[in-house]
């Protein structure tokens, strides 16, 4: 499972060891009237590791990083600390932390630093799994246009999914730009606008629905749930064998498709899950719209681990997001 990621905007440096020749620059109220902020030693180990600052000592919600109600702190979490560019105002990742410790409150550490500053963290890392990029490596730029959804006035941010998943590819590739954007993108379809993806919806649903009213689909009686809520498009019956069909429309040929949360628990219960069916359909729009189709294999099923297939064998691979993200091999 992905670490959870949390985005700290903090005062640019060069290399964050503390503030002798090395000014903190930003936009924050405290850099406005000081010459360093307390993010200045976030990559200067202490007690042999590296703890973070926050700026304005703002909090981070825990929730949103997987914890309980009552947890205090959240283990294992990605912290990706971003800056604005002095010589271009434009906001970067400078670096990160891996398999850090967030702690519900803002002064959990207090550390005296050499200048006689004491700070007060609540992030925690281990040094080598730390990362601080040299000033002209950092390159990926960090959304700030203000829409929803991208970097605001918090210096807590949360991402979002798309810009997340960029980021997860980005550190991958240990912060080379290159080798991510020469990687094969997959497509979503939320890349499209809202009223496209309907024409889209549309067509791969007539689709099909004439798959399964025909000859080859078995002659079957088909009924639309869609605005049922029950966890799939059409409910597709033959004497007493019913099928429970999720349509999913593709404008391009990529095979990728996403479930809604209710879509992936009615895929994988145990009351739907062997008449459940994934009905994909590439390049929807188009005189070359093909069917893709994943049946539940129970003997392939083994534990919890459930699989669908095609009849000519592709495997459907189920990487768990929000709710699912479907790929084929």
């Amino acid at each position: 499972m992905d670490a959870p990621i949390v985005f700290v905007n903090i005062g640019w440096m060069v290399s964050y060891q503390g503030p002798d020749n090395d000014p903190t620059i930003g936009g924050h109220g405290w850099l406005k009237t000081h010459a360093y902020g307390h993010e200045a030693w976030n990559f200067q180990p202490a007690r042999k590791k590296l703890y973070g600052y926050i700026p304005r000592s703002a909090r981070i919600n825990l929730r949103r990083l997987g914890a309980a109600k009552n947890n205090d702190k959240v283990e294992g979490v990605t912290v990706i600390w971003v800056a604005r560019n002095p010589r271009d105002q434009v906001t970067y990742v400078v670096g990160w932390y891996r398999s850090a410790v967030v702690y519900l409150e803002s002064g959990h550490f207090e550390i005296k630093r050499s200048s006689g500053d004491v700070v007060g963290y609540q992030i925690e890392a281990p040094s080598a799994g730390a990362t601080l990029l040299a000033p002209d490596q950092r390159v990926l730029k960090v959304p700030t246009a203000k829409v929803k959804g991208n970097l605001g006035q918090s210096p807590v941010w949360y991402g979002n999914p798309e810009y997340v998943a960029k980021v997860r590819s980005y550190l991958d590739a240990s912060g080379n730009l290159s080798k991510v954007a020469s990687k094969k993108q997959v497509s979503s379809p939320r890349q499209l606008d809202p009223e496209m993806i309907k024409l889209v919806e549309l067509a791969a649903v007539r689709h099909a629905i004439k798959y399964y009213e025909s000859t080859q689909g078995g002659s079957r009686v088909v009924k639309s749930v869609e605005k049922d809520n029950v966890g799939w498009d059409l409910t597709v019956s033959s004497n007493d064998v019913d099928l429970k069909v999720e349509v999913k429309g593709l404008s391009g040929s990529d095979l990728c498709a996403e479930l809604t949360p209710n879509e992936y628990k009615q895929m994988l219960t145990a009351e739907h899950r062997r008449s459940y069916v994934i009905y994909i359909v590439t390049n929807a729009l188009d005189s070359s719209a093909r069917s893709h189709v994943f049946y539940h294999n129970s003997e392939l099923s083994t534990g919890g681990k459930h699989c669908w297939l095609t009849e000519d064998g592709r495997v459907l691979k189920i990487k768990e997001l929000t709710a699912a993200r479907l790929t084929i091999d």
